[in-house]
């Protein structure tokens, strides 16, 4: 297995893993130091176990060498945005390195997801099947497969539920100077590598929600799509929004305990999205407006990577303004106890996937304000789906404080919130029995086939 270098894409990655290992597969999870500690940390007790110990073998990638990017930024987690472009060209630059992988181990098969075109390579020049994991929603692939195969037209798209706007298009997949939406799709998520390989793509997504999603996209990449999931990590335990560092998270929690039940908006925007500062500020700014509680977990990284004062990003004097019914933190927070808080009423979001697949868990409604492209789909999606309400934007898709503010009130303060809470509830019951089932004979007897052919 070989994901891309975030911690959204590693963590579903892991989880397939462990599904699988119980099917008599072995498994080797390939990434860097900076991802495989991340998943040392965040599966601990499945480590715990001895049983587990030898079913999934973690491989470390050594990305090529390059002095402006050290090993601690082997991963997109918290990365500035000027270096994205860089670890990226490492990544890129890994087939050599992963080959050698490849020739020690010997694997019947290659799990991978869309931006490695080199893993494709090295596999298919050694005659080792190669499959797609999509660790996002099939509405979101089938729309983006859609733009890439018909250059950015939308007209034809047969689900207007889902439709990003033509200036949302125009903005999120701006093709510079290559002028063609295709060429920069190819350049951007390496679609190409869905030609070659395997008949079969594996998406961690919710098949009862996305039937007719899965059928448009196996119709147009002519491959069946097997939904292995919903996958969701070790949520349950104390999870973070920075690092894993234990301390005592009473006094969010007593300061929680002292809120009206659902009167409070959880602000998280994930580890590996850096809005900038202005974004920052027009978000504080959304909150103050809204005159709700909250609750905020905000880091922000300087350009060296490490976490800068957020006062520093924040308009001057909100922090003491806003203090009677709000709480900036900037650590570690217990996540998950936060989301089952009964004074949680909404989820202000950028709408990753995991952290929609988790909203969906706790029975949480969603306030989606989407960062890139993929989550704004997603945010079409769970407003489809009933348990989310879209913060509106202005014509250049940008943010706008009062939008933030009426969207935050609607689903704390007004009775749209209420009809979404019970929506929520109604689909976190469904989904957590669908957590606990093992993945689908289907999905396993394919990989196996697979495994057999080589």
């Amino acid at each position: 297995m070989v994901p891309w270098l975030a911690h959204g894409h590693a963590t579903p990655f892991f989880e397939l893993a462990k599904k699988l290992s119980k099917h008599n597969l072995h498994i080797y999870l390939c990434s860097t130091s900076a991802v495989l500690n991340f998943l040392k940390q965040s599966q601990e007790n499945y480590y715990l176990s001895s049983n587990n110990t030898s079913s999934i073998e973690l491989i470390e990638l050594h990305l090529p060498s390059m002095p402006e990017l050290p090993s601690h930024h082997h991963s997109t987690k918290g990365l500035p945005n000027h270096l994205y472009p860089i670890l990226l060209k490492a990544f890129q630059m890994s087939g050599e390195i992963f080959s050698k992988i490849v020739d020690d181990l010997n694997p019947d098969l290659i799990i991978e997801n869309f931006f490695q075109t080199w893993a494709l390579d090295v596999a298919l020049s050694r005659n080792i099947p190669v499959v797609n994991f999509g660790v996002t929603s099939a509405s979101s692939y089938s729309f983006m497969y859609h733009l890439y195969l018909h250059d950015g037209a939308i007209d034809d798209f047969p689900f207007p539920e889902l439709c990003l706007h033509d200036n949302e298009v125009r903005t999120l997949l701006s093709p510079g100077d290559t002028k063609s939406i295709t060429t920069f799709m190819e350049m951007s998520f390496c679609f190409n590598t869905l030609k070659k390989s395997s008949s079969i793509i594996l998406l961690n997504n919710w098949k009862e929600t996305e039937v007719k999603y899965m059928h448009y996209f196996s119709s147009i990449t002519n491959k069946k799509i097997l939904s292995v999931g919903p996958l969701i990590g070790q949520i349950d335990q104390n999870t973070s929004s920075g690092d894993y560092i234990s301390q005592d998270d009473s006094d969010i929690i007593q300061w929680l305990d002292k809120k009206d039940r659902f009167s409070t908006v959880y602000v998280v925007f994930g580890s590996e999205n850096v809005w900038s500062k202005e974004d920052i500020q027009e978000i504080a700014h959304g909150i103050e407006l809204s005159n709700v509680n909250f609750l905020w977990v905000l880091r922000y990284p300087g350009r060296d990577g490490r976490s800068c004062d957020v006062e520093e990003v924040l308009p001057e004097g909100f922090v003491k303004r806003v203090k009677d019914r709000g709480l900036v933190v900037s650590k570690w927070v217990p996540h998950a106890r936060i989301m089952r808080h009964p004074s949680i009423g909404g989820f202000l979001t950028h709408c990753g996937w995991n952290s929609t697949i988790e909203c969906m868990h706790f029975g949480v409604p969603l306030i989606a304000m989407p960062y890139n492209i993929d989550q704004f789909l997603t945010a079409k999606y769970v407003v489809e789906l009933g348990i989310a309400l879209e913060v509106g934007r202005d014509e250049n898709v940008r943010l706008e404080r009062e939008e933030i503010a009426k969207a935050i009130r609607n689903v704390i303060a007004e009775k749209k919130g209420e009809e979404l809470r019970t929506k929520s509830g109604e689909l976190s019951e469904k989904i957590r029995i669908k957590e606990k089932e093992d993945i689908e004979e289907e999905a396993v007897e394919e990989l196996r086939k697979l495994c057999l052919m080589n």
